[in-house]
Formats: C-alpha cells, structure tokens, sequence
C-alpha cells in the first residue's frame, strides 16, 4: 500500500518542526508528536467548475456545485482492503446529513461498488474530509456516526489539516530550491539562501552561511537548524497563528518550544490532541497531511498504520469551501522596471509563498498594451531563488515595441481569473549612452540615453587594454550613474563597454569613450617655518634644529606649490595635509589656509600642531584634491615636536652631572656633550618629570640632542654662563 522511498528520500528524518516543535541548541527537549515522514497512498483528484476541470493543485478552493473525482491508486498487488469514506462537513452545531456520506470500496471494480467517486459539493458544506479505513463489518456507519457524533472535532481538524498541508507545501518548496541552488551554482548559495527563505517567509539559521560552501547546503536542509515558518499570506493563516514579517516574532511560549513558535507547530499540536480524542476501541485516527502535485494528492503520515484493533483510519482534507480570495501581487515601492529580453527579468511585484508552493496561481503573464494591437501576454513564473515572477526563459516578443510600454498582471488563481497591478517595462530601443554632464569630478560618469533597466554589465578598459568592472546604479528611466574602478584610476582617457540583453544584438558591446578626470598634479617648489604671531610659543625656540627635513610642530609652516605643466588652479581646489604614520589629517580651502597667488602657484599656511593635534608627528605629506579626485602625495618633511627647555644648572664639582629643567622633556630621545654622543644620556620613554640629569655640556655651553619624533637627527641647544664661575646657565 505504502510507496517505498517516494518521501523518504526528500524529507530525510523529517523536519522535527514538522512533526510539532523548532529544535534549538541549548533549548529543552519536548515531548512531541512523531514527524511526518511516512508515504502513504496516493489520492487522484480532479475538480470540474462550469465545465472546466482542474487538477486538484491548482484548486486553492472548493466552490457549492463542483463535481470532484477521488481515486485511490494503490498497487495491483494490495492485499490489504481499504474502504474509501468522503464526508461533508458544515459547521460544528449542525452533524451532516447521511446523504453526505459516500463510500468507495476500492478493491472491487465500479460496478461492484468500487471505482472512483463522484462528489457534488451540497450548498451548505463547508468542508470535505477522505478517510481510508481498513474494511471490516459496519465500518461505514461507524465512521458515519463517528463524524455525526462529533462534528467539531472533525471540522478543526480538516482546518488545521488543510493548512498544515500548505506548510509543509511551502517547505517543500524551501528544500527544492536550495537543493537547486546548491546542485548547480553551490559557491552562491551563501547569496541566494536568505532570498529563497525570504520568499517563503521562512526563517533560517544564519550560522549555516557561515560556514564553508560544501557544508552549507547540508546544514541548511537539516530540519534541526532552527527553521521556522512565518505565515504563507493565506486566508487561513489565523487558524493556526498569525507571523506575518519576516523576522516571525517568535513567541516566548514553552508549547511552541521553550520560546520558538512556528504557526505549524500549533497546526500539528492541535491534529494530534484532536485525533487522539477520537480514539475509539475500534479505530484510531490518524492525520494525513497532503502534498498536491498535478492532480495527485500524496498523503504523507506521522504513524504507521495498524490492521489490528485499534484499526488505523487516515483522515485526509481537500481544500475548504469558501468564496474565492485570489492573493494579488502588489507593486514594490521603487522596483525597477523589468527589461525585455533580459535573461529572466524579475517583475517589481511581492507575491504570497503560495504563488511558489502551490499551483493555485497558474497561467500568469504580464498583458502588455499596444493601441491598435492584438493583446500580447508574456508568461510569468514564480521563481523563489530570484524572489518573485519572472519573465519565462526564452518568451518571444516584437522587436520593434519602443518605450513607454506598460502591461497589466493577468492570472488564474484556481479557477478565478484575477488582474493585478501595471507593470511599466522597459525595451532596449536604441543603445546609445552619452555623458550628461562635463560635471563631476569625483570618478563618477553620468550617462543617459537608453533604458537603464536593460544594462546588465559595465567594464572599464585603458588605452593600454586593461578592462576591469565598473559598479554602477540606476539614477533615472534613462540616466545611470557609473563609478570607475580604482584600478582603472589613471591619467588617460578610459573606454567604457555597457553590455545590454544577450538577446538583442544592437545591444552587445557598445562602446562609448569617456575620460576619466585627470587627477591634480603640482609640485612643492618653497617650505617656511615661523614662530606664530603671539601666544605661549611667540619667543624664538632655543632649541636649533639642525636638519633640513625637520618641520616644527609648534612654528607657522608655509609651503608653495606649483601646478605641473598642462594643469592649472581653479581656486576650488581643497588641499590634504597629515602624517602618514597616522589617519590623521586636515582640509585647507581658499581663506581657510590656501591662498591663489596665479593660476599656476598655490600657497599654503597653517599651524601643524594646532590643525593636526598634539599627537601628530613623523613624516608630513599633502596632496591636491579636485571634487573627490586626488592626486598624488608630496612628501613635505618630518613633523617633529620640541620640548621647552629653561634652565641648565651646573653645581661647582665638574663630576656631578648638570640639571637640566624643561616642560615636554618626554619629547627628547638623547643627550650629549659631543655631537659623536660618545657619552650620551638617553631620556626614558614617557618622561613625566620638568628636571633631567645630564653630562656639562662643552666650553661653549653647547648640548646635542635627539628627539623622540627624529632620533636619527642631531640637533643642538646652547647654553650661555652668567660669569666665570657661575652655577647656572638659560638658553638664550
């Protein structure tokens, strides 16, 4: 009876949150009903409406009047018999009338009161449940009075049945896609994963992008991953929950599994607290959750049947009776326009999961509208590794549509025919792009001309035949915003080769020429350093610094560049100034630092340590900037910061050491008497103290020093004596 493999295979273990709770690392461990993972018999169902008859997939409802067609397929070797029950339900104070009630004893031929049935739903019926019960004396009526005896119980679990199935639809659809993904492209399924699980409104465990693509697909397809379901969108959504953004809100409820809910997981609790209340000596029931491909209906079971008292009853649910409720595509807030002959364009609509589980939304295309035209439709599919509809692979259209183009949404949901909303798309036409604007300089070309939709690469190649890719975004209907590679940042001209549709030939590698903007260039021709014009540091610094690299920090620098030949300055230039053993750096504008001698020489003039801050020292660069275009670093010289040195005191005994009183002496690297510092006194790192012990300095009164910020250069400081015998010596 079973079919060996069919569901083994696919649902591996079975999802645990199928089977009634999300398993979480760390979270308590529940007693929960078995999974669903057991084949049961296949059911053939058709549905027939005003003449048309549909496949039992496509079918999201049952309408008053439809004639439905139910057939077991079981295998010609099936020894066990199986009565086929269908009984229609109303509601849950009112027990259906026997002639509700229709049998099929499916292991004689049709005239001997087997076959398939033939249903016509009654008017008031609100639902319809199969049952498949082994055949014994008087198991009709005992079902019969089973269902009439307690009609509630039957009802609810024909509601949660019915959306338990379109769960486990939806996962199934989840599974199909990854396992599609990771069969053809597995290195973008990192990528490609949250888009699928977003489109089914399932969340799933974020850790399993974390590892490496060979592990990835494996650990998303592992039901105790902590994979959970949002609400698919669908009319019956409130029965079992209602989880309507994408994050789920997970519940913080102990049934739902220590604080993780899934609407599922109340669907499955609930069957299995109904079924097990309708527990009799003679039956149990057990719930048969149906997976809908075509126009059969797979039942897939939680317990192994039993042909022994109590004797198994499957309990199956078609789709409920109600009023047709299409779930319309909506517009996406600012999505583009789909390209026509574009390689499976994406169509700007959200759509409902069950426009990717289900076929009750079938035959949908895009009616484009065309005055004076025959209509013409293109086909639309739901792909969820994409994220909504798309244009059908290889659809066919007119050469010659020119923009504006629009279309409507048109489809079939069930046997209901539905309009959505307009949909503007966007053709080729004629793929010349042209710079906008001479405009800006900031490695931006903005190009108009065709439609922007349709693009589908840009590379940037040099004179020297080196292409590199270039990022790009869609700033109108016809206008794109292109930024140049940084390995395409040179000073000549760069070739641009915009690629459209693989399908339209006018499109493939056009070339348009564009120039990148040629970066600033000048050269430091004259460096100053000065003491500011008042302030603490207005006296002249007693300490000489003897190299010509060296730059105060605490001395006004100027320095004067000149623009290279062929370049010239505009006024608006900004110039860069920091240090490169730091992030630190300042932006000097005209008036603010800058100032325009001639088109062609530029001064500038700051306070180091002010502009930079008392940290900076070491190598000091700037560079010229135009918009956002920069040119090269200059090296200026060594930012270097001096101590304040007051006083040398030298006691009277030529063997004592002198005393040496400053501010900032942690500044200082060194000391010596001789330039050579044969014998030199090094300053410990981080000097806090304002006093210093160091050796007499020489005849003159002369000491060498290193500083932290250049200790490979020599400077010196000179002390001058206040008599011949004099104890005490201040730098002048």
């Amino acid at each position: 009876m079973f079919r060996s493999g069919r569901a083994l295979a696919m649902i591996s273990a079975m999802l645990t949150v199928l089977c009634g709770a999300v398993i979480v690392p760390g979270a308590p461990a529940l007693a929960d009903p078995a999974p669903f993972d057991l084949a049961g018999p296949d059911l053939q169902v058709s549905v027939t409406r005003h003449g048309v008859t549909l496949p039992i997939a496509t079918v999201p409802q049952l309408a008053p009047g439809d004639r439905i067609a139910v057939k077991v397929m079981l295998p010609p070797n099936q020894t066990a018999h199986y009565l086929l029950v269908a009984a229609f339900l109303r509601d849950p104070t009112n027990p259906p009338p026997d002639a509700w009630f229709y049998r099929s004893e499916t292991w004689r031929s049709k005239g001997r009161g087997g076959g398939p049935l033939d249903l016509v739903v009654p008017d008031e019926a609100r639902h319809l449940a199969l049952f498949l019960a082994p055949a014994t004396g008087g198991d009709f009526a005992t079902l019969r009075h089973a269902v009439e005896a307690r009609p509630g119980a039957f009802i609810r679990a024909a509601q949660d049945l019915e959306q338990a199935s379109l769960d486990r639809s939806r996962f199934e659809a989840y599974l199909a896609a990854i396992r599609k993904v990771s069969g053809a492209t597995p290195d973008t399924l990192a990528h490609e994963a949250p888009t699928i699980a977003s489109a089914l409104r399932i969340k799933i465990n974020e850790d399993c992008l974390q590892r490496q693509a060979e592990f990835q697909a494996a650990c998303l397809l592992d039901s105790k991953q902590a994979v959970v379901l949002g609400s698919d969108g669908s009319a019956n959504g409130a029965v079992t929950g209602a989880a309507t953004d994408l994050v789920m809100n997970l519940s913080n409820t102990a049934a739902g599994g220590a604080g993780y809910y899934s609407p599922y997981i109340g669907a499955i609790k609930d069957i299995i607290g109904i079924f097990g209340a309708m527990h009799s000596p003679r039956f149990q029931y057990i719930p048969a959750l149906g997976l809908a491909h075509d126009n059969t209906l797979g039942l897939v079971l939680n317990t192994p049947p039993s042909f022994a008292d109590p004797k198994s009853v499957l309990m199956a649910a078609l789709p409920g009776i109600k009023p047709p409720l299409p779930l319309v595509p909506h517009r996406q807030p600012g999505g583009m326009a789909p390209c026509l002959g574009a390689k499976e364009p994406l169509v700007p609509l959200t759509i409902s999961p069950l426009y990717y589980a289900t076929a009750y939304a079938h035959d949908l295309s895009l009616r484009v509208h065309r005055a004076g035209e025959a209509m013409l439709d293109l086909p639309l599919v739901a792909d969820p590794v994409r994220g909504g509809l798309v244009i059908a692979p290889g659809t066919a259209w007119p050469r010659d549509l020119a923009e504006p183009l629009g279309a409507t949404l048109h489809g079939m949901w069930g046997f209901d025919a539905f309009n959505g909303p307009d949909v503007p798309l966007a053709v080729p036409g004629d793929w010349h792009w042209q710079r906008k604007e001479p405009g800006k300089e900031d490695g931006t070309l903005v190009l108009h001309g065709a439609a922007a939709a349709c693009v589908a690469t840009i590379t940037a190649a040099t004179p020297h035949g080196l292409a590199h890719p270039a990022s790009w975004k869609v700033l109108g209907p016809d206008e794109i915003a292109v930024t140049l590679p940084p390995e395409a940042d040179r000073r000549e001209p760069v070739t641009l080769a915009i690629d459209g549709p693989e399908t339209i030939d006018a499109a493939k590698i056009v070339v348009p020429a564009a120039t990148r903007p040629q970066p600033p260039a000048a050269r430091i021709v004259a460096r100053f350093s000065e003491p500011p014009a008042n302030g603490p540091d207005a006296t002249a610094p007693n300490l000489k610094l003897d190299g010509a690299d060296e730059i105060p920090a605490n001395l006004w620098l100027s320095f004067t560049l000149k623009a290279e030949p062929g370049q010239h300055f505009t006024g608006h230039e900004v110039v860069e100034v920091g240090t490169s053993s730091s992030d630190t750096s300042v932006r000097l504008t005209s008036g603010n630092g800058l100032t325009l001698v001639d088109p062609t020489v530029l001064v500038v003039n700051f306070l180091p340590g002010q502009a930079l801050g008392g940290s900076a020292y070491g190598p000091l660069r700037a560079r010229l900037l135009r918009g956002e275009v920069a040119g090269d670093w200059l090296g200026i010289g060594t930012l270097v910061r001096l101590p304040r040195l007051k006083t040398l005191d030298c006691p009277a005994n030529p063997a004592n050491p002198c005393t040496l009183r400053g501010e900032a002496l942690y500044l200082l690297a060194s000391l010596s008497a001789t330039r050579e510092f044969d014998s030199a006194a090094s300053v410990p790192d981080g000097f806090p103290g304002s006093t210093l012990p160091v050796m007499r300095p020489g005849a003159d009164g002369t000491l060498f020093v290193r500083l932290h910020d250049a200790p490979e250069i020599v400077n010196h400081v000179r002390f001058a004596t206040i008599g011949q015998s004099a104890r005490s010596m201040r730098a002048p």
